[in-house]
């Protein structure tokens, strides 16, 4: 159970394994229970530098979600999000274990 309501639904789409005839097969896709937030703010990316993220999404626990991945949302009112993810970032009890992840899209 997770600690605060999941009401939305994501859709990840996993990295395809190349051919070797120069294109992608797409990879296999998921569906997750996450809350999402549409709100713009400056994260830290991969690679150290600031990028500009306009939607938090936040899973249970530590799915399996790479920065290779697309992430698809549909809001409300039927507009469609589709990127990859910025920053994954989770987040831990004192325990070790993961209680949620927050990625950044």
């Amino acid at each position: 159970m997770a600690i605060i309501p999941l009401k939305q639904t994501v859709t990840v789409t996993k990295a395809g394994a190349d051919s070797g005839w120069g294109h992608t097969d797409s990879g296999a896709v998921v569906m997750y229970k996450a809350r999402v937030t549409e709100q713009t703010s400056v994260v830290i990316n991969q690679f150290g530098a600031e990028a500009v993220s306009s939607m938090t999404i936040i899973f249970d626990k530590l799915p399996d979600v790479s920065y290779d991945d697309v992430i698809t949302y549909t809001n409300e009112l039927g507009v469609t999000i589709a990127r990859k993810p910025l920053a994954i970032e989770p987040r831990r009890m004192l325990n070790g274990k993961p209680i949620l992840t927050e990625v950044y899209v």
